[in-house]
C-alpha cells in the first residue's frame, strides 16, 4: 500500500484537527447561540454539536457544512486559527499551511486547497484508502467536479456508475446522489471541487 505524506507536519495536523470543537465553540458564543440553538439552526442533534465541540466526534464536511452555514462563517473558519492568517490569504493557499483532517469511520483524509475566506468555491485533496468509500454526501444547487490524481476509483452518480483512473476527470450536478470508492489495495487520490454557495443539505 502507497504512503500519502502530508504537507505539513502530522503533530500539527492533528493538533489543529483537535481545535475544530474549540473554534467551534467560540464562534457558537460569538453568535451567542446555545448548543441547542445552533443544533436547531444546523439541522443535527443538540448532542452532535456537544460532541464536536468536546472533540469526541469526527465532523464530516457535510456536518462542517452544515454547522458552517448556521453560523454565517466560511468553511476556514471551522479548520483553522485567525492567528494562522497570512499576506494574501484571500487567494492564495501555500502548501504548507493545509488544514486536514480526516472523515469518517473509513479513514478518508481530506486537505483544503481552498484559500482562507469566504469563497463560491471550495475545492480539496481527498486520499481515499484502500477498499473503502465515502460516506454522506452534501446535495444541492451547483456542480462537483475533479481529477483523479493517484490510483483508481469508482464513482457513482445517479444510478451510474464508472471507474476512473489516474488523469480522468468528471463533473456533475451536486443535485445528484453521489459517492467515490476506492476498490484496490492501494492508496487513490482526488482533487474534488464543490460549489458551496448556500448549500441544500438533504437527510
Amino acid at each position: 500500500m502507497s504512503q500519502h505524506k502530508f504537507s505539513i507536519d502530522q503533530t500539527t495536523d492533528v493538533q489543529s484537527e483537535r481545535r475544530v470543537g474549540a473554534r467551534l465553540r467560540a464562534l457558537r458564543l460569538a453568535k451567542r447561540l446555545s448548543i441547542s440553538g445552533l443544533a436547531e439552526l444546523a439541522g443535527v442533534s443538540t448532542g452532535m454539536v456537544s460532541q464536536i465541540e468536546r472533540d469526541l466526534s469526527n465532523p464530516s464536511v457535510r456536518m462542517l457544512e452544515r454547522l458552517r452555514v448556521a453560523l454565517d462563517v466560511p468553511l476556514t473558519a471551522l479548520l483553522e486559527d485567525d492567528t494562522q492568517q497570512r499576506p494574501m490569504k484571500e487567494f492564495v493557499r501555500r502548501a504548507n499551511q493545509r488544514p486536514h483532517f480526516t472523515v469518517g469511520p473509513n479513514g478518508l483524509v481530506k486537505e483544503l486547497l481552498s484559500p482562507q475566506g469566504d469563497h463560491d468555491l471550495q475545492f480539496m485533496l481527498i486520499t481515499i484508502p484502500p477498499a473503502s468509500r465515502s460516506g454522506e454526501v452534501m446535495l444541492g444547487d451547483g456542480e462537483k467536479a475533479g481529477l483523479v490524481l493517484q490510483g483508481q476509483v469508482a464513482l457513482r452518480v445517479g444510478d451510474q456508475q464508472q471507474i476512473l483512473s489516474e488523469g480522468d476527470s468528471f463533473q456533475f450536478s451536486s443535485r445528484l446522489p453521489h459517492q467515490v470508492e476506492n476498490p484496490t489495495d492501494e492508496d487513490a487520490q482526488v482533487l474534488w471541487i464543490m460549489n458551496t454557495r448556500v448549500p441544500v443539505i438533504h437527510l
